[in-house]
């Protein structure tokens, strides 16, 4: 399991490269912006996030399997 920590440290990349959280159900939202993504505050687990599939995501922190970066470096389209 990913901890708050982890994912924080993908938002803060510089430059941001977009990355998919794995749900323990084995499904996949991209991020595809920093800002797409609001992080809980202290005390509670829920991260929001506005995918690249248009949708959004509730997602409790729990329920994130691992990250991972996604797609092609910045300028290497």
């Amino acid at each position: 399991m990913i901890t708050i920590k982890q994912i924080e440290a993908f938002i803060a990349t510089r430059p941001f490269r977009q990355f998919a959280l794995e749900t323990n159900g084995g499904n996949y939202v991209v991020v595809g912006d920093p800002d797409w993504i609001k992080m809980p505050p202290p005390g509670f687990d829920l991260i929001i996030v506005f995918g690249v599939d248009g949708l959004v995501h509730h997602l409790p922190a729990d329920a994130i399997a691992t990250a991972a970066v996604y797609g092609p470096e910045p300028g290497k389209r």
